[in-house]
């Protein structure tokens, strides 16, 4: 597909050149809640205060989920790894902002930003990280010609899922060029690949990965998609195999907690996923064998839509992409249409209408077992 004109994947000077995802904050009412949905899901306890949670991937790094109590539930702000500490104070020189020392657990030095939607965006330097940790040694794979699992059952056991780091998040936005290119031209991200809207030529999703030269970066880690209203969409976090995956979810269903989609394959990253949804309505996913790219791998363009947005596995969920009018967004659409000039009712339309067709017009049929004449 034709690159649209108005889209620069890339930023020939960035501000900077941010190396990673660190964490993500969010406020939570019960972070008792949190912390019993998010070990379940296989993150560990790092620090604890009276007022917030440190939780971190049973893999080591930085904690990369800090719940902190608040009236409402709501998700707050992440964090990026500044590639050094002369990088960050240049930025905050660039931005006008200052960098102060961090004062949580890890340490390091903060720089406190916003993007255009007014979330806020740490980049750090000199977080101090647990060690890595490599997960359980995979269980011998038996194929037809070779066998190397022999008299040893696969073990029968159901836990949390290993997660060895925090991947990517994915973000919604009204005004999906303004946001998209503030994290390509202040973080240096690059624009892997782009979902453009047929109807009218406008990208809509941009799937962005951090420029690390030549070594390989993940396809995406931070995602901005064209939404009604600003907000998060799901984070997702690395497990160890798909066997993690699958056991990880039994688990957590067992454990009274709700499964939302999965497993599957992505086509646009790859990933082996499966998602969940925590206590407090936000979605959550697990993943394994994503797409790796340096920073000569040019982007890609592609027609949006559901059907894309899976290989293969269960139907997807009405629920995972959000079409609906409620009161309350519909307000926020109306403000939004009001004070932003990237935000159109054009555009609105035509991406509700596309996001509305069914994913798989063949799947979900009702079944009728035939009878042997």
């Amino acid at each position: 597909m034709a690159p649209p004109l108005a889209f620069q994947p890339r930023s020939d000077a960035p501000l900077t050149k941010a190396r990673s995802l660190v964490y993500l904050r969010h406020r939570r009412r019960d972070l008792d809640a949190a912390l019993r949905f998010y070990t379940d899901f296989g993150l560990e306890l790092a620090a604890r205060s009276e007022r917030a949670l440190h939780l971190r991937a049973l893999g080591g790094g930085p904690p990369g989920l800090d719940p902190v109590a608040g009236p409402h539930d709501e998700f707050v702000g992440l964090a990026v790894e500044a590639e050094s500490e002369l990088a960050l104070h240049r930025l905050a020189a660039a931005s006008g902002g200052a960098v102060e020392e961090r004062r949580e657990p890890g340490g390091g030095l903060v720089l406190r930003l916003r993007d255009p939607a007014g979330l806020r965006v740490e980049v750090v330097h000199g977080v101090e990280a647990a060690p890595v940790r490599e997960p359980p040694a995979p269980v011998p794979f038996n194929t037809y010609d070779r066998p190397a699992r022999i008299n040893a059952p696969r073990p029968a056991v159901l836990g949390p899922a290993w997660v060895q780091r925090l991947g990517h998040v994915v973000l919604g936005r009204q005004e999906f060029g303004r946001n998209a290119r503030w994290y390509i031209d202040t973080l240096g991200l690059i624009a892997t690949d782009v979902e453009v809207l047929s109807e009218l030529g406008d990208p809509i999703v941009a799937f962005l990965r951090f420029d690390l030269g030549g070594t390989p970066a993940d396809h995406h880690s931070i995602v901005v998609a064209a939404a009604p209203e600003d907000g998060y969409l799901h984070a997702a976090f690395e497990s160890a195999d798909v066997d993690a995956i699958g056991a990880g979810a039994e688990w957590l269903e067992q454990r009274g907690w709700v499964k939302s989609w999965g497993i599957g394959r992505h086509v646009l990253g790859s990933q082996l996923f499966c998602y969940h949804v925590d206590p407090h309505g936000f979605e959550v996913e697990h993943y394994v064998d994503g797409d790796m790219f340096d920073a000569s791998h040019p982007t890609g363009y592609h027609e949006a839509g559901l059907p894309d947005l899976y290989l293969w596995g269960p139907l997807l969920p009405p629920h995972f992409v959000d079409t609906s009018i409620t009161p309350a967004r519909l307000a926020r659409v109306i403000r939004g249409l009001r004070t932003r000039e990237g935000f159109t009712l054009k555009r609105l339309l035509a991406t509700k209408r596309l996001y509305s067709k069914p994913p798989r017009p063949w799947a979900g049929r009702r079944f009728v077992r035939p009878r042997p004449r």
